[in-house]
């Protein structure tokens, strides 16, 4: 596929101001991680100047991958569980060990009402519970529904461990 260029502007300028136009673009509208911004960079067929490019961007800190994974955690967290957030970062090019301190930094951060001998993930994992039975308790549900959330919050991205611990049950499958 030949690459995509904007010649709606009239002539392209020098490829790497061109790239770099393209970058600012791209960043305009929202935080993206290195690895973003270099596949946006290919795709419009300017890969080759994607080095450059980047580092420029590094040097002004409009390219971050650490605030990138804080920030992108911070948001997830309100509504996904860390495992699923970790999988979005790293599909998002975020290195890996990169991506799990953020998500534990997060979580931390996050954790509504959490109990001293809790981890901040069974503390997210009972504030989504809340919200989901719309406050009500957890003891209050039937098998049926307790199966049911709990379906919902491994799918939500909380471990199983949590999920049992949250709900009062026993989970055989760690997600």
């Amino acid at each position: 596929m030949p690459p995509r260029r904007r010649r709606d502007r009239g002539e392209p300028g020098p490829p790497l101001e061109e790239a770099k136009a393209l970058a600012l673009r791209v960043l305009a509208f929202h935080a993206r991680s290195e690895a973003q911004v270099r596949a946006r960079l290919a795709r419009e067929g300017l890969g080759d100047q994607a080095d450059e490019v980047v580092g420029w961007l590094r040097r002004f800190r409009y390219v971050d991958d650490v605030a990138f994974a804080r920030g992108r955690a911070l948001a997830l967290l309100a509504r996904l569980g860390p495992r699923l957030v970790e999988l979005r970062l790293r599909a998002a090019g975020v290195d890996a060990a990169l991506a799990r301190s953020a998500v534990a930094a997060a979580a931390e951060e996050r954790a509504p009402e959490r109990r001293p001998d809790e981890p901040a993930e069974v503390a997210l994992c009972r504030a989504a519970l809340r919200a989901r039975i719309k406050g009500g308790a957890a003891a209050a549900l039937d098998e049926r529904s307790r199966a049911r959330i709990a379906r919902f919050l491994l799918g939500r991205g909380f471990s199983g461990g949590s999920v049992s611990r949250v709900l009062g049950l026993r989970v055989d499958v760690e997600r």
